[in-house]
């Protein structure tokens, strides 16, 4: 009698064992969107029970009695649950980094049956930009001319790769505990491939395009070293110019004969003086020559001495 009751309960045991299912979905989405987490049922009895809960400790977010009556528990979830009165499947709206971690529904009918879902919430990927970089290796330094390099760079985040692309996975940077990830790229000039920086998470992505000319960019780190050799030179020619201006303004004017700073001509110099000089001649016997002079004519006289 007593081995006959111990093997009912073992298989009473079994059998309750056998109707709870623990099965776990995973759900990855962005921050912002709305997520439905289903139970995959098609209805409700009237007297079945479903209770939703959230996290490690079972916390009860909602609950759905006799096919119509719902209770929510809203905590961090305020204004942001909705529960399916004929399914029993949760919607969560606008959903943010609080709400990642693990959702149990519970079924309470006939049996009683588990379902989980794990969810992550990602940030939306930034997008990445692309700066002038430097060789990588010392051997490319020697041949840095003919060479571009760059560096593609985005704000590091959870689960965020870094990854250069051409055609194929050329190589790629992980998640990291720096607060930017930053993956550099060198390649020849006049290279016609078609690069491309993607920064992705596992629910989104985005992809900035390289233009290989290297227009935009230093095409070298000998390039660059031309740049900075180039401007002093500029700088240095400019000063002497100025120099040499101010010089020939200050100096110039110094060098001007006093008669023509004080605006007289040669010429009218030259009429003055022989005025002068002819009032003092006396024995005048007879005239010589004849200057031309703009307001006086001046004639002078040869003079003959007894």
């Amino acid at each position: 009698m007593t081995r006959c009751t111990l093997f009912l309960i073992l298989i009473f045991i079994s059998d309750v064992r056998a109707s709870v299912k623990d099965e776990v979905e995973t759900v990855e989405v962005t921050e912002g969107v709305n997520v439905t987490l289903r139970t995959d049922l098609t209805g409700i009895k009237s007297d079945d029970m479903i209770r939703w809960t959230f996290g490690t400790t079972d916390t009860r977010i909602a609950q759905l009695v006799n096919s119509g009556t719902v209770s929510f528990y809203n905590g961090i979830f305020t204004n942001r649950l909705n529960l399916d009165k004929q399914t029993g499947s949760l919607t969560i709206s606008n959903i943010s980094f609080l709400h990642s971690g693990v959702y149990k529904q519970q079924l309470i009918s006939e049996q009683v049956s588990n379902k989980k879902f794990s969810v992550t919430v990602y940030a939306t990927v930034p997008v990445p930009s692309i700066t002038q970089g430097s060789p990588q290796r010392q051997s490319d330094l020697k041949s840095s001319s003919r060479r571009c390099s760059v560096v593609c760079s985005v704000r590091n985040a959870y689960k965020v790769t870094l990854s250069w692309y051409n055609g194929s996975d050329l190589h790629s940077i992980s998640d990291s505990g720096n607060s930017t990830l930053s993956l550099p790229l060198d390649f020849e000039h006049g290279d016609n491939n078609t690069y491309s920086c993607v920064a992705a998470n596992p629910v989104s992505n985005q992809t900035v395009h390289l233009n290989t000319t290297c227009t935009q960019f230093y095409s070298s780190k000998g390039g660059y070293r031309f740049v900075l050799w180039l401007i002093p030179v500029l700088l240095l020619l400019l000063i002497m110019l100025l120099v040499s201006v101010a010089t020939f303004r200050l100096y110039g004017n110094k060098n001007v004969p006093k008669n023509r700073q004080e605006g007289q001509t040669p010429k009218e110099v030259h009429c003055a003086e022989t005025m002068f000089n002819a009032k003092r001649v006396q024995n005048m016997e007879k005239p010589i020559k004849a200057l031309d002079c703009p307001l006086t004519i001046v004639i002078y006289y040869s003079i003959k001495y007894d």
